[in-house]
């Protein structure tokens, strides 16, 4: 199965497509004054594409506009045409514009072969506005099993391919020329119209991020594409499918997939498929009223041929393997999630002179609030509290502020998704849910074909809840870190009336709406909320029972990092500590183990990763870093003593293994659990264990996992020669220490 984490969008791999035209494109030298500008306001492509050979030929046209408008105050206008290193420009001219070809530069890509070729040319204007007309070919391939990663969804090496398998075009990837003229200060961000015109590809079907023109196809023969509304990009997909459409409320749903030959497996993809299109149309059902009209008038799910997640205007790209897993494939944070991006990052853009806020509102509405929307609290908690144990784990360096995510040196994924999603979970709960939601829809309707940045939600959620919400933003999206709560003290003044709660968050020094709750001396949980200003304050609360015990935050409302009890141990403990020893098997070290062992080392140094066989363990070996114990080293009388002094329910057995009182002797059953390391604080203890070498099959998927304990059955098929694993999960523990305190009487 597949790891139940977001799907990245594509646009949103690392910038929007509108940074990236600016990142790809190198600055220029000289050319217009300062306060000229030249922007490209529509582009024009037309394509034909051969997938048995990989060809392409291309005609674009780019319609440019120089700001301000007199020509008379300018000088000559350098501008770069920047283009994949395997498209040749055969034709180049201009309306009423002198062109003067200059050096072909190269865009800087490490010590790899740079994807892109960068043109320059002069153009000497002497029109408000005028045209560059290119007509371009070459040979699109890439190889698409480079950027496969064992148990990774997204295969970020793809950019511009055409094969028989499939079409990917993308942005990035340079088949239509990106124009871009030297600014002293980084625009905006350029929006434009697009078109695109493609001759039919027999036996394949075609999808682009804008609105397919059926009448205009119908006329010329070609397939058509005309945007919407301006777009900070353009993309291509396509491969040999069939077709399933639908209606759902005013928009069109249609899923685009490969169908197989064997009968059995062709019964489960279209039993899948029609269940995606049910989803679908849920998800619209569900999500408009909250975030106002679907920006588009077709939603349409399309299968890939090479490992991906990603949302673009009108459609989502998904793994083939996604379809084959048919309902786990649909729980929150996949689908839903790529059909939010389509209002936000797809329809409203990021500003990419600002941070990247749209994974932050889609994981929320997704990801978390999917749960809210199901009546699922416990679900909803879990979100709450694995974002918590997430940024607890966070290193210094990925610890950045939730406004620079996806700017050079911003922040990890963990803050963007994770840590976005639960401030947009706080704000809510500040402005009040209703509150939220109509500065949701005020967003669609004024913000949809242009960009917004993080000044604009602040503006709106504003206006909506009523609030000045300057040290909001100011503390949670501009600033780093998160506050690490301690109680200090809770004192009971009887006459009064009044708990006196002293309570310490660290470093920081947020506003915080702090939950708490209270337990009194008869039992009766009294929940609570308090506001801190301070790094430390002595909050006073009327209670009408005497209390005996605080429980601080219970349900993880706020985000915060954990003290080292509180942090739920994964395998994250694990895999943050600086040093790892790696405890194998003395018999037999199999190549699934191996696996895990690489996944575990992948970011640290070599000198930081011991391995040590079972048999010349030493106790003060275990003792000085976080541990990985593989299969039969369980049974070292080292590691048993270590994992005595823990609190893991995993008793071994001969054969197979128990959890608490359930017993797992099947030889296809396998368990990966981790508990807080017992002499390293923050560190952790995760030990991997199968019943048999089979049983192992998808440890390529264990880091995936955010619980404390996950125990697997896998089934081994074999066809062909080939074996394929499949693994369904038949046990689940999560290891919760709260943060609670006594109450002292005075």
């Amino acid at each position: 199965m597949l790891p139940l984490y977001p799907i990245a969008p594509r646009l949103m791999r690392s910038k929007t497509f509108a940074a990236l035209a600016l990142c790809l494109v190198p600055a220029l030298l000289g050319g217009c004054s300062a306060a000229d500008s030249l922007r490209t306001t529509a582009y024009d492509i037309r394509a034909r594409l051969d997938p048995e050979t990989h060809a392409f030929a291309g005609q674009a046209i780019l319609t440019m506009q120089c700001e301000p408008p007199d020509a008379a105050s300018r000088g000559p206008l350098t501008v770069d045409i920047a283009l994949n290193r395997c498209l040749k420009i055969e034709r180049l001219r201009g309306d009423g514009v002198e062109i003067t070809k200059g050096p072909t530069l190269v865009s800087e890509n490490g010590d790899e072969p740079a994807l892109l070729v960068v043109h320059r040319l002069t153009l000497d204007p002497t029109a408000k506005q005028f045209t560059l007309t290119l007509e371009y070919a070459g040979e699109l391939f890439q190889d698409v099993q480079r950027g496969e990663r064992p148990g990774q969804i997204h295969n970020f090496e793809m950019s511009a391919h055409i094969g028989a398998e499939g079409v990917y075009l993308d942005a990035s990837g340079g088949w239509y020329p990106a124009i871009r003229q030297s600014p002293v200060e980084p625009p905006r961000g350029e929006l434009a119209t697009y078109s695109l015109s493609v001759k039919p590809i027999d036996g394949m079907e075609l999808v682009a991020g804008a609105a397919f023109d059926r009448r205009a196809s119908e006329q010329s023969g070609r397939l058509e594409w005309r945007g919407k509304f301006p777009m900070d990009g353009l993309v291509l997909v396509g491969g040999p499918h069939h077709v399933k459409e639908r209606d759902a409320q005013d928009t069109q749903i249609a899923l685009h997939y490969t169908r197989p030959e064997d009968p059995e497996a062709l019964g489960l993809i279209e039993r899948n498929t029609d269940m995606f299109l049910q989803a679908a149309a849920g998800y619209l059902e569900r999500y408009t009223p909250l975030v106002g009209p679907y920006p588009f008038e077709k939603f349409t799910i399309v299968e890939n041929f090479f490992s991906s997640g990603f949302a673009f205007p009108e459609f989502t790209l998904l793994n083939q393997r996604l379809l084959q897993m048919g309902p786990r494939a649909l729980r929150h944070g996949f689908l839903d999630h790529e059909m939010l991006h389509s209002w936000w990052g797809c329809s409203i853009y990021v500003d990419p002179a600002d941070g990247n806020w749209c994974e932050a509102i889609t994981s929320y509405a997704a990801n978390y609030y999917g749960y809210i929307l199901d009546g699922d609290e416990p679900g909803a908690r879990k979100y709450r509290r694995n974002a918590c144990v997430a940024v607890t784990l966070l290193k210094p360096d990925q610890n950045k502020p939730l406004g620079d995510f996806s700017r050079d040196g911003g922040p990890s994924r963990t803050v963007g998704y994770q840590k976005g999603a639960m401030v947009f979970h706080m704000l809510a709960r500040k402005i009040g849910q209703d509150n939220f939601w109509a500065a949701m829809r005020r967003l669609t309707d004024e913000y949809t074909g242009k960009h917004a940045d993080w000044n604009d939600f602040q503006n709106l959620f504003e206006q909506a809840g009523g609030m000045n919400l300057d040290r909001f933003f100011q503390e949670w999206v501009r600033e780093s870190g998160a506050p690490r709560l301690v109680m200090r003290e809770a004192v009971w003044r009887a006459k009064k009336h009044i708990l006196e709660l002293t309570v310490d968050q660290g470093e920081t020094s947020f506003e915080l709406d702090l939950p708490l709750r209270i337990i009194s001396e008869d039992g009766a949980a009294i929940e609570n909320i308090v506001t801190l200003r301070k790094k430390t304050e002595t909050v006073k609360i009327p209670l009408d029972l005497p209390p005996s015990s605080v429980v601080l935050d219970p349900d993880f409302h706020l985000i915060r990092e954990l003290q080292d009890y509180e942090t739920m141990p994964t395998s994250g403990a694990t895999l943050a500590d600086e040093r790892l020893l790696v405890v194998t098997p003395g018999d037999h070290m199999s190549k699934f183990y191996q696996t895990v062992i690489d996944r575990f080392s992948d970011e640290k140094e070599p000198s930081d990763v011991i391995q040590c066989p079972a048999g010349d363990l030493t106790a003060d070996m275990l003792g000085a870093q976080s541990v990985l114990i593989l299969g039969s080293a369980v049974h070292a009388p080292p590691v048993r003593d270590l994992l005595s002094r823990t609190n893991c329910p995993v008793a071994w057995r001969d054969p197979g293994f128990q959890i608490d009182d359930d017993a797992y002797d099947n030889p296809n059953q396998s368990v990966f659990c981790t508990v807080h390391h017992p002499d390293r604080p923050g560190g952790g203890v995760t030990v991997y264990f199968g019943n048999s070498e089979d049983a192992l099959g998808r440890s390529d998927l264990l880091l995936f996992y955010r619980n404390s304990l996950v125990a697997f059955e896998t089934t081994l098929r074999e066809s062909e020669g080939e074996k394929t694993y499949k693994s369904r999960v038949i046990a689940r523990r999560d290891f919760e220490t709260p943060q609670e305190i006594k109450v002292v009487n005075k």
